[in-house]
């Protein structure tokens, strides 16, 4: 990869070989962040691994003032893990970044992707992911650009009315929205099929997709 980037985003469970390969094969810019996501709860190996990462980190970019930061997550709480992660990669959308999943915790990778998945980036993000025992990586497509064209701006202002209200009908979003009943009608059974909001009788609120979309 050719563009030097302001980060690189990085998930480490117990394996630190193929984040080690990662950080030597980018160009980091002077200064730049690296942001490792470790799970919250105790992990001998994962301690271990953060070490040993570090290690070379600090030979590598002995003179390039590069920044390493170690952020733990817990990925058992999926939904409050991906929103964490989400606030966190939102200061990143307008700089040149890569995202490496590995190093073994799947759970992990899943948390950052979904996260990833959910922001509207400048510039298309460098995805990988190192393929185990074969010393491979495959870069991914930047998916969040599909993902991202299917809500429009008012369907996530739906999101956030519900978010901060909790349930609501189609008239109590139209007077809020200050717009028709029947657009806002057709925007609610779109969230509705896309199963971001749940109806309950004449109210809906928001499933755990919604609430990850807010």
């Amino acid at each position: 990869m050719t563009q030097a980037l302001d980060a690189l985003i990085m998930t480490l469970g117990f394996e630190p070989g193929p984040l080690i390969r990662a950080v030597a094969s980018y160009n980091l810019k002077t200064g730049a962040s690296i942001i490792v996501f470790t799970p919250s709860f105790k992990d001998d190996r994962t301690e271990r691994a953060y070490l040993e990462l570090k290690k070379i980190c600090d030979i590598i970019f002995k003179d390039a003032q590069v920044n390493l930061q170690e952020v733990k997550v817990d990925p058992t709480n999926f939904i409050e893990a991906v929103k964490y992660v989400r606030t966190l990669l939102s200061k990143f959308t307008d700089k040149h970044v890569g995202i490496c999943l590995s190093g073994g915790m799947r759970a992990l990778c899943l948390v950052v992707y979904t996260a990833y998945l959910m922001l509207e980036w400048q510039y298309n993000p460098n995805v990988e992911v190192y393929l185990e025992g074969r010393a491979e990586r495959l870069i991914i497509p930047p998916v969040h650009r599909i993902i991202k064209a299917e809500i429009s701006d008012e369907k996530l202002n739906i999101l956030r009315l519900l978010s901060q209200y909790k349930q609501l009908s189609v008239g109590d979003i139209a007077n809020l929205m200050q717009k028709d009943r029947s657009t806002v009608y057709r925007h609610v059974q779109s969230l509705l099929k896309n199963e971001f909001v749940r109806q309950k009788g004449r109210i809906y609120e928001l499933t755990e997709l919604g609430v990850m979309l807010t």
